[in-house]
């Protein structure tokens, strides 16, 4: 009897561990940087007079920054960090 009493029950579900929102944005802006250097790279021959070269750092930096603004708006419409 005194067993029964001593497990507890905890009907709450725990709470799901994972990363931030901020995170997989990171990642994801990480990975297409990545994929976009590689495809300037790949289309001018590693030429740096080829005109597409001239956007292989602008393309990612406007990516972050709409990143960051779509990153912020996730998380002030649902008041947490992540959805």
């Amino acid at each position: 009897m005194s067993a029964e009493n001593s497990q507890q029950t905890n009907p709450e579900q725990p709470e799901k561990k994972g990363l931030p929102n901020k995170v997989y944005f990171k990642i994801m802006g990480y990975l297409l940087t990545a994929a976009w250097v590689g495809f300037i790279l790949a289309a001018s021959g590693g030429d740096t007079n080829h005109p597409l070269f001239d956007y292989i750092f602008v393309v990612p930096l406007a990516g972050c920054i709409m990143g960051m603004i779509i990153e912020r708006i996730i998380a002030n419409n649902t008041g947490d960090d992540r959805p």
